[in-house]
């Protein structure tokens, strides 16, 4: 038997499924809330299985939502992008692109990135996730976002994906705690050193574990913290050092509070990558998004 299920449907399936509520759904499509739980309803008797669990609380998705919602999502951004063609709008990009940043490009770009939209580009609207790279990753392999930056460390190349910026890594501490060891820090000398840092998974972390294990070095972490301005008060507060890269050092550790010296033998160096997610076609409103944000970092460098 063969089934048809148009895209309003689709949207219904994916905005109930993320909001957990049929109420949050409905507003965030502006539609009445029995008319959203008739065509869910719809979808599941058309089907013959049940889609969402009902409970006091609101509406989770069963496994077989779950797995239908990144094939959901392709077809509705195909579908946009291909009323986006036919309307002509190559001069005014139209519809909502999804974003999942690491924080260290996060706070310089998205502000910028933001302002950039609304006075070129009114009619593209923005969501954005904050995440550690793993995240982003996670969420760009799964079809959640559209356009991800992540960071990587070391010199090797992202398959897919396109260098956004690039930076030393340092370390930072309280000021005045540095003061001995002068404008750089060997790493073995990070041997017993209480450090805070990302947790994990984190690719930094994982880089600095490799490069400890390859040169005997005992790495003391003592904190790991779930975003970066945990880590900043866990230096400020608690006595501890963190590496960090260069860039996001000169924004949020003033030289007034704290010091910084670069980490060698060997250094570390911070790559952002952009990509997009292949599990559908990049609509016109993606494309530019992605070329705005390479613009920003260009001029932010």
């Amino acid at each position: 038997m063969a089934y048809e299920i148009d895209p309003p449907t689709l949207r219904a399936l994916c905005s109930v499924a993320e909001h957990g509520s049929l109420t949050r759904a409905a507003a965030s499509l502006g539609v009445d809330q029995s008319m959203l739980s008739r065509r869910i309803t719809a979808l599941e008797r058309q089907l013959g299985l049940r889609l969402f669990h009902r409970n006091g609380r609101g509406v989770a998705p069963t496994e077989l939502a779950l797995r239908l919602m990144p094939r959901a999502r392709t077809i509705l951004a195909e579908t946009q992008a291909l009323v986006d063609e036919a309307r002509g709008e190559g001069s005014s990009p139209a519809g909502i692109v999804e974003l999942g940043l690491v924080p260290a490009v996060s706070r310089p770009l998205l502000g910028a990135l933001v302002v950039r939209v609304r006075t070129d580009f009114p009619r593209i609207r923005l969501r954005a996730l904050e995440g550690y790279s793993g995240q982003v990753e996670e969420w760009l392999a799964g079809g959640r976002v559209d356009i991800g930056v992540f960071n990587r460390y070391g010199r090797g190349e992202v398959p897919g994906a396109e260098l956004l910026l690039e930076s030393d890594v340092v370390l930072a501490a309280r000021r005045g705690s540095l003061a001995a060891i002068g404008p750089s820090i060997a790493f073995r000398s990070l041997d017993r050193l209480p450090l805070v840092l990302p947790a994990r998974p984190n690719s930094l972390v994982s880089a600095i574990t490799d490069i400890a294990m390859r040169q005997k070095v005992q790495i003391d972490i003592a904190l790991e913290a779930g975003s970066s301005g945990m880590i900043r008060d866990a230096v400020a507060g608690a006595g501890l050092a963190t590496l960090l890269p260069e860039h996001l050092a000169r924004r949020e550790y003033p030289h007034d509070e704290f010091s910084t010296v670069r980490v060698t033998r060997p250094s570390l160096h911070q790559r952002a990558w952009l990509a997009l997610t292949t599990q559908r076609g990049a609509s016109l409103a993606v494309r530019t998004v992605a070329r705005l944000l390479r613009e920003l970092a260009r001029h932010s460098r």
